[in-house]
Protein backbone atom coordinates (compact mmCIF):
# COMPACT_ATOMS: atom_id res chain seq x y z
CA UNK A 1 0.00 0.00 0.00
CA UNK A 2 1.11 3.49 -0.89
CA UNK A 3 2.10 6.19 1.64
CA UNK A 4 0.05 9.10 1.90
CA UNK A 5 1.96 12.29 0.86
CA UNK A 6 2.36 13.53 4.14
CA UNK A 7 4.11 10.45 5.62
CA UNK A 8 6.32 10.80 2.22
CA UNK A 9 7.04 14.42 2.38
CA UNK A 10 9.05 13.37 6.16
CA UNK A 11 10.53 9.89 5.07
CA UNK A 12 11.15 10.17 1.67
CA UNK A 13 11.06 14.35 -0.32
CA UNK A 14 13.24 15.96 3.17
CA UNK A 15 16.00 13.67 3.85
CA UNK A 16 16.78 13.84 -0.19
CA UNK A 17 16.89 17.33 0.00
CA UNK A 18 18.73 17.56 3.26
CA UNK A 19 21.32 15.31 1.38
CA UNK A 20 21.57 17.35 -1.61
CA UNK A 21 22.19 20.67 0.61
CA UNK A 22 24.59 18.85 2.68
CA UNK A 23 26.51 17.49 -0.62
CA UNK A 24 26.41 20.82 -2.39
CA UNK A 25 27.08 22.58 0.80
CA UNK A 26 31.09 21.63 0.64
CA UNK A 27 31.62 23.27 -3.13
CA UNK A 28 29.84 26.55 -2.11
CA UNK A 29 29.49 28.94 -4.90
CA UNK A 30 32.11 27.32 -7.44
CA UNK A 31 28.27 25.33 -8.02
CA UNK A 32 26.83 29.03 -9.65
CA UNK A 33 26.76 30.70 -12.18
CA UNK A 34 29.24 33.78 -12.04
CA UNK A 35 27.23 36.52 -12.79
CA UNK A 36 24.40 35.07 -10.12
CA UNK A 37 27.16 33.92 -7.80
CA UNK A 38 24.82 34.40 -5.06
CA UNK A 39 22.53 32.06 -6.36
CA UNK A 40 24.22 29.06 -5.75
CA UNK A 41 23.11 25.74 -5.71
CA UNK A 42 23.17 24.75 -1.84
CA UNK A 43 20.78 27.91 -1.17
CA UNK A 44 19.19 26.95 -4.25
CA UNK A 45 18.21 23.57 -2.06
CA UNK A 46 18.33 24.83 1.43
CA UNK A 47 15.20 27.46 0.04
CA UNK A 48 13.56 24.31 -0.86
CA UNK A 49 13.87 22.62 1.87
CA UNK A 50 12.59 25.67 4.06
CA UNK A 51 9.55 25.48 1.76
CA UNK A 52 9.01 21.58 2.66
CA UNK A 53 9.25 21.89 6.04
CA UNK A 54 6.92 24.83 6.17
CA UNK A 55 4.54 22.26 4.19
CA UNK A 56 5.05 19.26 6.57
CA UNK A 57 4.79 21.63 9.55
CA UNK A 58 1.00 22.43 8.07
CA UNK A 59 0.37 18.29 7.17
CA UNK A 60 2.00 16.84 9.99
CA UNK A 61 2.23 19.68 12.90
CA UNK A 62 5.33 20.81 14.75
CA UNK A 63 7.02 17.82 17.54
CA UNK A 64 7.34 20.38 20.11
CA UNK A 65 9.60 17.99 22.62
CA UNK A 66 12.12 17.32 19.48
CA UNK A 67 13.36 20.98 20.30
CA UNK A 68 13.06 20.73 24.37
CA UNK A 69 17.09 20.37 24.76
CA UNK A 70 20.11 22.37 25.83
CA UNK A 71 21.17 23.17 22.53
CA UNK A 72 17.61 24.51 21.12
CA UNK A 73 17.86 27.21 23.95
CA UNK A 74 21.35 28.13 23.21
CA UNK A 75 21.14 28.42 19.35
CA UNK A 76 17.58 30.19 20.04
CA UNK A 77 19.05 32.44 22.28
CA UNK A 78 21.82 32.91 20.82
CA UNK A 79 19.64 34.32 17.30
CA UNK A 80 17.33 36.56 20.04
CA UNK A 81 21.05 38.26 21.68
CA UNK A 82 21.91 38.78 18.06
CA UNK A 83 19.14 40.65 17.17
CA UNK A 84 18.97 42.59 20.39
CA UNK A 85 22.48 43.61 19.75
CA UNK A 86 20.91 45.43 16.72
CA UNK A 87 19.90 48.37 18.95
CA UNK A 88 23.73 49.06 19.93
CA UNK A 89 25.09 47.97 16.52
CA UNK A 90 27.09 50.68 14.60
CA UNK A 91 26.97 49.03 11.16
CA UNK A 92 23.62 47.96 10.73
CA UNK A 93 24.39 46.22 7.33
CA UNK A 94 27.02 44.44 8.91
CA UNK A 95 24.81 43.37 11.45
CA UNK A 96 22.46 42.37 9.38
CA UNK A 97 24.54 40.05 6.84
CA UNK A 98 26.42 38.36 9.75
CA UNK A 99 22.51 37.56 11.30
CA UNK A 100 21.37 36.05 8.18
CA UNK A 101 24.58 33.66 8.30
CA UNK A 102 24.05 33.43 11.94
CA UNK A 103 20.36 32.30 11.83
CA UNK A 104 20.77 30.20 8.23
CA UNK A 105 23.40 27.87 9.82
CA UNK A 106 21.64 27.25 13.24
CA UNK A 107 18.24 27.11 11.52
CA UNK A 108 20.54 24.19 9.71
CA UNK A 109 21.83 22.11 12.55
CA UNK A 110 18.09 22.36 13.67
CA UNK A 111 16.99 20.51 10.80
CA UNK A 112 19.69 17.82 11.39
CA UNK A 113 18.29 17.74 15.13
CA UNK A 114 14.37 17.47 14.19
CA UNK A 115 14.66 15.32 11.28
CA UNK A 116 17.59 13.01 12.52
CA UNK A 117 14.91 9.37 12.37
CA UNK A 118 14.66 10.20 9.24
CA UNK A 119 18.57 11.11 7.59
CA UNK A 120 20.97 8.20 7.38
CA UNK A 121 24.32 7.85 8.52
CA UNK A 122 25.97 6.22 5.82
CA UNK A 123 24.48 8.37 3.03
CA UNK A 124 26.13 11.76 5.20
CA UNK A 125 29.34 10.11 5.39
CA UNK A 126 29.51 8.81 2.15
CA UNK A 127 28.69 12.56 0.95
CA UNK A 128 31.86 13.76 3.37
CA UNK A 129 34.16 11.02 1.46
CA UNK A 130 32.90 11.82 -2.10
CA UNK A 131 33.60 15.86 -1.26
CA UNK A 132 37.15 14.59 0.26
CA UNK A 133 37.96 12.92 -2.23
CA UNK A 134 36.74 15.75 -5.06
CA UNK A 135 38.94 18.76 -3.18
CA UNK A 136 41.87 16.45 -3.23
CA UNK A 137 41.50 15.57 -6.93
CA UNK A 138 41.29 19.68 -7.86
CA UNK A 139 43.84 20.49 -5.36
CA UNK A 140 46.01 18.29 -7.16
CA UNK A 141 44.76 19.86 -10.64
CA UNK A 142 45.68 23.68 -8.93
CA UNK A 143 48.65 22.22 -7.87
CA UNK A 144 50.16 20.53 -11.21
CA UNK A 145 48.46 23.42 -13.34
CA UNK A 146 49.06 26.73 -11.50
CA UNK A 147 45.43 27.29 -12.47
CA UNK A 148 41.95 27.90 -9.80
CA UNK A 149 38.15 27.74 -9.64
CA UNK A 150 36.71 30.97 -10.45
CA UNK A 151 35.74 31.98 -6.61
CA UNK A 152 39.55 31.33 -5.68
CA UNK A 153 41.67 34.74 -4.37
CA UNK A 154 44.78 32.91 -4.86
CA UNK A 155 45.36 35.20 -7.27
CA UNK A 156 45.14 38.12 -5.17
CA UNK A 157 47.31 36.91 -3.11
CA UNK A 158 49.99 36.39 -5.47
CA UNK A 159 50.53 32.73 -4.45
CA UNK A 160 51.20 29.98 -6.88
CA UNK A 161 50.64 26.50 -6.96
CA UNK A 162 48.36 26.53 -3.82
CA UNK A 163 45.59 24.77 -3.60
CA UNK A 164 42.48 26.58 -2.59
CA UNK A 165 40.27 24.03 -4.40
CA UNK A 166 36.54 25.11 -3.73
CA UNK A 167 36.95 27.68 -1.06
CA UNK A 168 38.24 31.53 -1.43
CA UNK A 169 41.62 30.95 -0.06
CA UNK A 170 43.80 28.21 1.23
CA UNK A 171 43.74 28.16 4.99
CA UNK A 172 39.65 27.61 4.79
CA UNK A 173 40.71 24.20 2.53
CA UNK A 174 43.41 23.08 5.01
CA UNK A 175 40.66 23.70 7.78
CA UNK A 176 38.43 21.71 5.55
CA UNK A 177 41.20 18.88 5.39
CA UNK A 178 41.91 18.45 8.91
CA UNK A 179 38.26 19.23 10.36
CA UNK A 180 36.88 16.32 8.44
CA UNK A 181 40.41 14.14 8.19
CA UNK A 182 38.51 11.74 10.94
CA UNK A 183 35.49 10.75 9.16
CA UNK A 184 37.78 9.63 6.11
CA UNK A 185 39.73 7.76 8.95
CA UNK A 186 36.52 5.85 10.05
CA UNK A 187 36.47 4.13 6.23
CA UNK A 188 40.03 2.62 6.68
CA UNK A 189 39.73 1.20 10.06
CA UNK A 190 36.05 0.48 9.77
CA UNK A 191 35.29 -3.10 8.16
CA UNK A 192 33.67 -1.70 4.95
CA UNK A 193 33.44 -2.01 1.36
CA UNK A 194 37.36 -2.35 0.54
CA UNK A 195 36.62 0.24 -2.74
CA UNK A 196 35.44 2.95 -0.03
CA UNK A 197 38.83 1.89 2.21
CA UNK A 198 41.47 1.93 -0.19
CA UNK A 199 39.81 5.61 -1.55
CA UNK A 200 40.42 6.76 2.21
CA UNK A 201 43.33 5.66 2.10
CA UNK A 202 44.10 7.26 -0.37
CA UNK A 203 42.65 10.38 0.01
CA UNK A 204 44.42 10.42 3.12
CA UNK A 205 48.20 9.89 2.30
CA UNK A 206 47.32 12.78 -0.81
CA UNK A 207 46.06 15.22 1.29
CA UNK A 208 49.01 15.58 3.79
CA UNK A 209 51.21 17.21 0.71
CA UNK A 210 47.90 19.44 0.08
CA UNK A 211 48.34 20.66 3.54
CA UNK A 212 51.64 21.32 3.62
CA UNK A 213 51.24 23.32 0.51
CA UNK A 214 48.79 25.81 2.38
CA UNK A 215 51.31 26.94 4.41
CA UNK A 216 48.46 26.91 7.33
CA UNK A 217 50.63 26.91 10.18
CA UNK A 218 47.39 26.71 12.32
CA UNK A 219 46.04 23.52 10.71
CA UNK A 220 49.74 22.17 11.05
CA UNK A 221 49.01 21.69 14.71
CA UNK A 222 45.26 20.50 14.17
CA UNK A 223 46.11 18.13 11.69
CA UNK A 224 49.02 16.38 14.34
CA UNK A 225 46.10 16.70 16.67
CA UNK A 226 43.51 15.23 14.98
CA UNK A 227 45.28 11.91 14.67
CA UNK A 228 46.28 12.13 17.92
CA UNK A 229 43.08 12.24 19.82
CA UNK A 230 41.64 9.59 17.20
CA UNK A 231 44.07 7.60 18.47
CA UNK A 232 43.62 7.54 21.73
CA UNK A 233 39.94 7.25 21.77
CA UNK A 234 39.53 4.38 19.53
CA UNK A 235 39.32 0.74 20.97
CA UNK A 236 42.33 -1.46 21.04
CA UNK A 237 41.40 -3.46 17.80
CA UNK A 238 41.41 -0.41 15.92
CA UNK A 239 44.38 0.81 16.98
CA UNK A 240 45.98 -2.22 15.66
CA UNK A 241 44.29 -0.95 12.10
CA UNK A 242 44.92 2.56 12.28
CA UNK A 243 49.12 1.29 13.70
CA UNK A 244 49.29 -0.99 10.74
CA UNK A 245 48.23 1.76 7.92
CA UNK A 246 49.98 4.24 8.79
CA UNK A 247 53.30 1.76 8.85
CA UNK A 248 52.34 1.15 5.99
CA UNK A 249 52.22 4.58 4.75
CA UNK A 250 55.52 5.43 6.61
CA UNK A 251 57.49 2.48 4.91
CA UNK A 252 56.03 3.80 1.60
CA UNK A 253 57.30 7.21 2.34
CA UNK A 254 60.73 6.15 3.09
CA UNK A 255 60.97 4.01 -0.13
CA UNK A 256 60.27 6.72 -1.99
CA UNK A 257 62.70 8.97 -0.10
CA UNK A 258 65.39 6.35 0.12
CA UNK A 259 65.69 5.78 -3.93
CA UNK A 260 64.83 9.55 -4.07
CA UNK A 261 61.64 8.71 -5.92
CA UNK A 262 60.35 11.55 -5.07
CA UNK A 263 62.43 13.80 -6.86
CA UNK A 264 63.03 16.17 -4.11
CA UNK A 265 59.61 17.01 -3.07
CA UNK A 266 59.73 15.63 0.47
CA UNK A 267 62.74 17.77 1.33
CA UNK A 268 60.54 21.02 0.01
CA UNK A 269 58.27 20.07 2.12
CA UNK A 270 60.11 19.70 5.66
CA UNK A 271 61.68 23.19 4.34
CA UNK A 272 58.20 24.59 3.69
CA UNK A 273 57.06 22.94 7.96
CA UNK A 274 59.92 24.47 9.01
CA UNK A 275 59.52 27.68 7.77
CA UNK A 276 56.10 28.29 8.89
CA UNK A 277 56.77 26.46 12.36
CA UNK A 278 59.51 28.79 12.99
CA UNK A 279 57.60 32.07 12.02
CA UNK A 280 55.64 30.89 15.00
CA UNK A 281 58.06 32.17 16.91
CA UNK A 282 58.42 35.70 14.56
CA UNK A 283 57.05 38.37 16.86
CA UNK A 284 59.50 41.17 14.64
CA UNK A 285 57.62 44.71 15.61
CA UNK A 286 59.79 46.35 12.69
CA UNK A 287 58.60 43.78 9.91
CA UNK A 288 55.13 43.69 11.43
CA UNK A 289 54.78 40.13 11.29
CA UNK A 290 51.97 37.56 10.81
CA UNK A 291 51.79 36.69 14.72
CA UNK A 292 52.13 40.80 16.09
CA UNK A 293 49.07 41.42 13.97
CA UNK A 294 47.45 38.94 15.15
CA UNK A 295 47.96 39.99 18.46
CA UNK A 296 47.03 43.25 17.83
CA UNK A 297 43.65 41.93 16.66
CA UNK A 298 43.45 40.55 20.32
CA UNK A 299 44.39 43.74 21.59
CA UNK A 300 41.80 45.87 19.97
CA UNK A 301 39.52 43.10 19.94
CA UNK A 302 39.31 43.16 23.78
CA UNK A 303 39.49 46.80 24.08
CA UNK A 304 36.16 47.25 21.88
CA UNK A 305 34.16 44.72 23.77
CA UNK A 306 35.28 46.47 26.92
CA UNK A 307 33.83 49.65 26.07
CA UNK A 308 31.20 47.66 25.78
CA UNK A 309 30.88 47.06 29.05
CA UNK A 310 31.24 43.15 27.87
CA UNK A 311 27.57 42.89 26.29
CA UNK A 312 29.33 42.65 22.73
CA UNK A 313 29.86 44.88 19.86
CA UNK A 314 27.12 43.43 17.97
CA UNK A 315 26.74 41.07 15.28
CA UNK A 316 29.03 41.17 12.65
CA UNK A 317 30.49 44.68 13.84
CA UNK A 318 33.77 43.65 14.88
CA UNK A 319 34.98 44.68 11.52
CA UNK A 320 33.32 47.76 10.88
CA UNK A 321 35.46 48.56 14.40
CA UNK A 322 38.71 47.19 13.48
CA UNK A 323 38.26 49.19 10.66
CA UNK A 324 39.17 52.45 12.68
CA UNK A 325 43.16 50.83 13.28
CA UNK A 326 43.35 48.71 10.02
CA UNK A 327 46.29 50.94 9.79
CA UNK A 328 47.91 49.13 12.52
CA UNK A 329 46.29 45.50 11.80
CA UNK A 330 46.77 45.81 8.47
CA UNK A 331 43.70 42.80 8.33
CA UNK A 332 39.84 44.04 10.04
CA UNK A 333 39.10 40.35 10.36
CA UNK A 334 39.46 38.99 13.82
CA UNK A 335 41.42 35.63 12.69
CA UNK A 336 39.86 33.58 15.37
CA UNK A 337 36.17 32.70 15.76
CA UNK A 338 35.99 32.44 19.62
CA UNK A 339 37.61 35.46 19.43
CA UNK A 340 34.97 36.82 17.59
CA UNK A 341 32.03 35.06 19.20
CA UNK A 342 33.48 36.92 22.40
CA UNK A 343 33.68 40.65 20.93
CA UNK A 344 30.19 40.51 18.68
CA UNK A 345 27.81 38.65 21.16
CA UNK A 346 29.47 39.50 24.31
CA UNK A 347 30.53 37.68 27.35
CA UNK A 348 27.38 36.19 28.20
CA UNK A 349 26.88 33.96 24.76
CA UNK A 350 30.77 33.43 24.80
CA UNK A 351 30.85 31.18 27.85
CA UNK A 352 27.36 29.53 27.22
CA UNK A 353 29.22 28.91 23.17
CA UNK A 354 31.63 26.96 25.43
CA UNK A 355 29.67 25.11 27.80
CA UNK A 356 27.40 23.83 24.31
CA UNK A 357 30.99 22.82 23.05
CA UNK A 358 31.45 20.64 26.18
CA UNK A 359 27.82 19.88 26.97
CA UNK A 360 28.07 17.93 22.65
CA UNK A 361 31.53 16.51 23.81
CA UNK A 362 30.21 15.29 27.27
CA UNK A 363 27.27 13.42 24.86
CA UNK A 364 29.56 11.92 22.44
CA UNK A 365 32.16 10.68 24.79
CA UNK A 366 29.03 8.70 26.61
CA UNK A 367 28.12 7.16 23.23
CA UNK A 368 32.09 6.68 22.61
CA UNK A 369 31.59 3.90 25.30
CA UNK A 370 29.16 2.21 23.99
CA UNK A 371 28.47 -0.62 21.17
CA UNK A 372 26.21 1.84 18.85
CA UNK A 373 26.81 2.63 15.14
CA UNK A 374 27.46 5.82 15.98
CA UNK A 375 30.68 5.03 17.92
CA UNK A 376 33.33 5.63 15.49
CA UNK A 377 31.82 9.23 13.97
CA UNK A 378 31.25 10.01 17.75
CA UNK A 379 34.98 9.73 18.04
CA UNK A 380 35.43 11.44 14.92
CA UNK A 381 33.37 14.91 15.64
CA UNK A 382 35.34 15.11 19.14
CA UNK A 383 38.95 14.66 17.63
CA UNK A 384 37.63 17.23 14.58
CA UNK A 385 36.34 19.52 17.76
CA UNK A 386 39.54 19.12 19.56
CA UNK A 387 41.46 20.46 16.62
CA UNK A 388 38.80 23.08 15.72
CA UNK A 389 40.37 25.25 18.40
CA UNK A 390 43.51 25.75 16.19
CA UNK A 391 41.72 25.65 12.72
CA UNK A 392 39.51 28.54 13.48
CA UNK A 393 42.47 30.83 14.05
CA UNK A 394 43.43 30.20 10.79
CA UNK A 395 40.18 30.55 8.61
CA UNK A 396 39.35 34.95 8.44
CA UNK A 397 35.28 34.34 8.40
CA UNK A 398 34.28 31.32 10.23
CA UNK A 399 30.90 32.58 10.39
CA UNK A 400 30.20 31.64 6.71
CA UNK A 401 32.40 28.61 6.70
CA UNK A 402 29.54 26.10 6.30
CA UNK A 403 31.96 23.04 7.15
CA UNK A 404 31.95 24.19 10.64
CA UNK A 405 28.48 24.45 10.81
CA UNK A 406 27.75 21.10 8.92
CA UNK A 407 30.54 19.81 11.89
CA UNK A 408 27.75 20.42 14.96
CA UNK A 409 24.79 20.00 12.89
CA UNK A 410 26.40 15.93 12.51
CA UNK A 411 27.17 16.38 16.57
CA UNK A 412 23.44 17.50 17.10
CA UNK A 413 22.33 14.81 14.65
CA UNK A 414 23.84 12.00 16.37
CA UNK A 415 22.88 13.19 19.79
CA UNK A 416 19.76 13.23 18.86
CA UNK A 417 19.28 10.51 17.08
CA UNK A 418 20.73 8.46 20.06
CA UNK A 419 18.54 10.31 22.38
CA UNK A 420 15.15 9.39 20.29
CA UNK A 421 15.87 5.79 20.54
CA UNK A 422 16.18 5.54 24.29
CA UNK A 423 13.06 7.43 24.13
CA UNK A 424 11.75 4.41 22.17
CA UNK A 425 12.75 1.38 23.89
CA UNK A 426 11.71 3.14 26.90
CA UNK A 427 8.24 3.20 25.35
Amino acid sequence: MEKPFNLKIKERYLPFIIYLAFLTGFFGSTLAYPRLSYLFLYRIFLGLLFMLIFIDMILNGVEIKKFLNFSSYFLAGWIAYSLLSFLWAQDIKSALRDQVFLTGNILVILIFMYYSNYIKWNILENIILFSYTINVLVGYWEVITDKHLWTSKVSLYNLHRTPSTFFSNPNDFATFLVLYLPFILNFVINKGILAKKVTALIDIILSVPLLILTTSRANYIGFVLVLTVYFLLIEKSEKREYLKYSFAVFLFLIILIGFRLDFGLFSKAGQIISTQLLSLFDFSDSTLSSNVRRELLIVYGLSFLYDYLFFGVGSGNSRALMEKVKQYTINVELHNWFLDVLVCYGIIVFVFYIVWILYIVYKLLQIKCTENKFRLPAISIISSIAAFGFSSISSSKMIEMRIMWFLFALAVFIISNIQKSKGEQKS
